[in-house]
């Protein structure tokens, strides 16, 4: 009895430190590159003339994997998208016109760094005025 007693303790230790160990591994961060170009990728983004849509354009080296998301401001993935090794240039029409105005994050990765691009969707509310020109004599 005395003997399990032992054994149970020892397991239950090892447990807790094992957990301990686990939960104290550092997180890895993504390095943010500037000026749009990274080690392994660049990229352009712009928005097509009189639309709510913008064009996201990436060019990568061959064998790496990447990933495209957009994120809300409470940082919730509202569109994710994985790019193969295989492709070399990629590009992607995100249309804003059925998502409310707000902020939201464009974050471009592969496994060592990452390009984040702020979007801020606002709509103003524009009225047009029916005139009726009447000439008189």
């Amino acid at each position: 009895m005395k003997k399990m007693l032992t054994s149970l303790a020892a397991a239950a230790f090892g447990i807790l430190l094992l957990s301990a160990t686990v939960s104290a591994l550092p997180v890895e961060t993504k390095a943010e590159c500037k000026n749009n170009n990274c080690r392994n990728f660049r990229m352009g983004m712009y928005q097509i003339k009189n639309t709510v849509t913008m064009k996201v354009l990436i060019e990568k080296a061959l064998g790496e994997r990447m990933a495209l998301r957009l994120l809300n401001d409470k940082g919730q993935i509202l569109h994710e998208e994985h790019i193969g090794k295989a492709t070399r240039k990629f590009g992607r029409k995100l249309n804003f016109s059925e998502i409310q105005d707000g902020n939201y994050t464009l974050e471009i990765s592969d496994n060592q760094e990452r390009i984040v691009k702020y979007i801020r969707l606002a709509t103003k509310d524009v009225s047009e005025v029916n005139r009726t020109l009447v000439a008189m004599n």
